[in-house]
């Protein structure tokens, strides 16, 4: 009985010509979409790789020259462009994408500059993710709207039930009804977009591009069972389609207007962290008093004898500075961190948020990858340090004062760029990405479940005469 009712659903909606207009709207966007990824993506991996083998030489140069000035020397890492980002591009252009650190340090993070034109922040690429959230789960609501509204309205839905089939067997039929057909209008715009990658080799699918492209085709199976509830429940609460529909057409808009463009709002307003202005002020107020309270001569220096001990009263108050300066950036990132990270909670209440979350985690960008490139990094100085400690125990000619920002008071010897800790920027494990994913998981299924669960409940006293 629930097949012959999916079926019948299904093969009314396959003749209709919603679904006729949503698949070619689809296929547009998909290839439109795809072929955008193929024409960037080759000049941004272009760009890294001569940006890396620069910095590489750079770093080779100083390593084999002078250890301490390699130690010493701020440098800037930016991140690897995603070969995944045809799924979803995570929004890193709008997150950092550069770090500074030394080998003493991690001192910022920061956006590169020239990663976007802010004149186009307001624009979306036309990635799978984009394309699901926005014009696939309208489509849903589409498909559902009028589902027991409109047969009500045509004195169909009486004519279902007088056939003794159960009401919740009828719900869940048309319920499971709409999934599938809407799988079935994504299916040829996915394999358009991978056939499009694969016939110009953009990009090599891997085994784990298989797993993501798996991964992600969950999570969408997933947005799509609450979105379908969500506009079931828009169809039951309402006695005719123009009412349901302009009920739909409001679940939306709030879903994916009114929510994520009020984030900010909402977290300036029940979030609040200190401004950028008062860090600053704070941190040169604090460097004033480190000027004031240090040892006389700390800011006297001479090249000519490393061992003369205004260089150690000089190292000492330089690591004094760093370290001030640090502490504060630190605990005002930490403050940000956790803004952010609330304000995404607050922004869960729209399903549509959630799903752009999951597929975050699925492909391993966003702020899935900014803070393991974060940790990472203090992990990398920690290694690179110890390192150069080391290398600097090992040289009689210098006075073992480490000063973070110069370079005469730690060996001027050379070494092997190949014996030198390299940073490596890895994306996130499986076990990061599943852990980052799981409340997303929980918080999407309970809006399915309880959508559906009070659709059926109002549909069981539903009066379809």
């Amino acid at each position: 009985m629930l097949l012959n009712i999916i079926f019948r659903e299904i093969r009314h909606s396959v003749l209709s010509l919603r679904l006729h207009i949503s698949l070619i709207l689809t296929l547009v966007i998909f290839g439109f979409g795809t072929a955008a990824f193929v024409k960037n993506y080759p000049a941004e991996r272009e760009d890294y790789t001569r940006w890396q083998g620069e910095f590489i030489e750079k770093n080779r140069r100083m390593a084999e020259s002078n250890l301490t000035r390699l130690a010493v020397n701020r440098q800037n890492l930016i991140l690897e462009p995603r070969a995944n980002t045809f799924i979803t591009d995570a929004r890193e252009k709008y997150l950092p994408s550069r770090f500074e650190f030394s080998g003493y340090n991690v001192f910022s993070f920061s956006v590169r500059p020239g990663s976007v034109n802010p004149y186009l922040s307001a624009f979306e690429e036309l990635n799978w993710m984009f394309i699901i959230a926005i014009i696939i789960s309208f489509t849903v609501f589409l498909f559902t709207f009028d589902t027991i509204s409109g047969e009500k309205e045509n004195k169909t839905l009486s004519q279902s039930l007088a056939n003794s089939v159960p009401r919740g067997t009828l719900l869940f039929g048309k319920y499971l009804s709409v999934i599938l057909t809407t799988l079935l209008v994504l299916v040829p715009g996915f394999a358009l977009s991978l056939i499009i990658l694969l016939v110009t080799g953009t990009v090599v699918i891997t085994t784990q591009t298989i797993f993501e492209i798996a991964g992600f085709l969950f999570i969408v199976a997933l947005f799509m069972a609450c979105i379908a509830a969500f506009g079931l429940l828009s169809s039951v609460v309402s006695r005719s389609s123009n009412v349901s529909l302009l009920a739909a057409l409001t679940l939306w808009l709030i879903f994916v207007v009114v929510v994520p463009n009020t984030a900010v709002f909402w977290a300036q307003s029940l979030f609040p962290i200190e401004s950028v202005e008062n860090v600053r002020s704070r941190l040169l107020q604090t460097l004033t008093d480190l000027e004031k309270n240090a040892p006389k001569g700390s800011w006297s220096s001479s090249y000519g004898n490393p061992f003369l001990p205004q260089h150690e009263l000089r190292a000492n108050h330089q690591t004094n500075r760093m370290n001030a300066q640090v502490n504060i950036q630190k605990a005002y990132y930490r403050e940000m961190f956790r803004q952010f990270e609330r304000t995404r909670m607050l922004t869960m209440l729209s399903p549509v948020s959630v799903f752009e979350y999951l597929c975050e985690a699925v492909v391993g960008g966003g702020y899935v990858r900014f803070q393991k490139i974060w940790r990472d990094l203090y992990a990398w100085q920690a290694q690179f340090l110890a390192f150069f400690k080391e290398k600097d125990a090992q040289d009689e000619k210098s006075p073992h004062w480490y000063n973070p920002y110069e370079d005469y008071s730690t060996t001027r010897k050379g070494v092997s760029y190949e014996e030198v800790p390299v940073f490596e920027a890895k994306m996130p494990s499986f076990q990061d990405r599943v852990s980052s994913a799981g409340l997303y998981l929980l918080v999407m299924a309970f809006y399915a479940a309880g959508a559906f669960a009070l659709s059926f409940v109002l549909f069981i006293r539903y009066d379809v005469r």
